[in-house]
């Protein structure tokens, strides 16, 4: 079954992996299902979850999976790429529910990131060398689960 008008819900910034390669996607998509199979551990919640990807972000690490078990229960994990068994709360879960949770956690972040970025157009000539475009302060704290986010090394570009 193909999510491509699902996952278009969710924006530009999202990959369909069931559909054909956007053409500003250049990721192995067949990696995406090993390397969340090799990540997940067994003390993580997901462990021995049959999960399907079905999309990634484009602008991170975040893959969109349906529980198989489960076809309405999707998830939003986000991989480390570091080619191994992870510990802790790696692929740390961002979201995870049905399809309106979902799409409501994309649009809180969506609004979150419009709010903590600064105006880049700088209007009126305004000098934006002292902004903080750091990106501090975008993800909540604490994850779905309540436990403490831990900041994820990026996969190299």
């Amino acid at each position: 079954m193909k999510e491509t008008s699902v996952v278009a819900e969710l924006g530009d910034d999202w990959c369909d992996v069931t559909a054909d390669r956007a053409e500003d996607c250049d990721l192995d998509h067949l990696a995406l299902a090993a390397e969340l199979s090799t990540e997940v551990h067994p003390a993580h919640p997901f462990f021995g979850t049959a999960l399907e990807v079905i999309a990634h972000r484009l602008s991170n690490d975040d893959v969109l999976c349906r529980h198989r078990a489960n076809p309405s229960r999707y998830s939003v994990l986000h991989l480390t790429w570091s080619h191994r068994e992870e510990i802790g709360s790696c692929p740390t879960i961002d979201a995870d529910g049905e399809w309106q949770d979902i799409v409501a956690y994309e649009n809180a972040v969506d609004a979150a990131l419009g709010e903590s970025v600064p105006n880049e157009s700088a209007p009126n000539g305004a000098d934006l060398s002292g902004a903080d475009l750091s990106g501090a302060g975008r993800k909540p704290e604490r994850g779905p689960t309540g436990q403490p986010r831990e900041e994820a090394p990026r996969r190299p570009s």
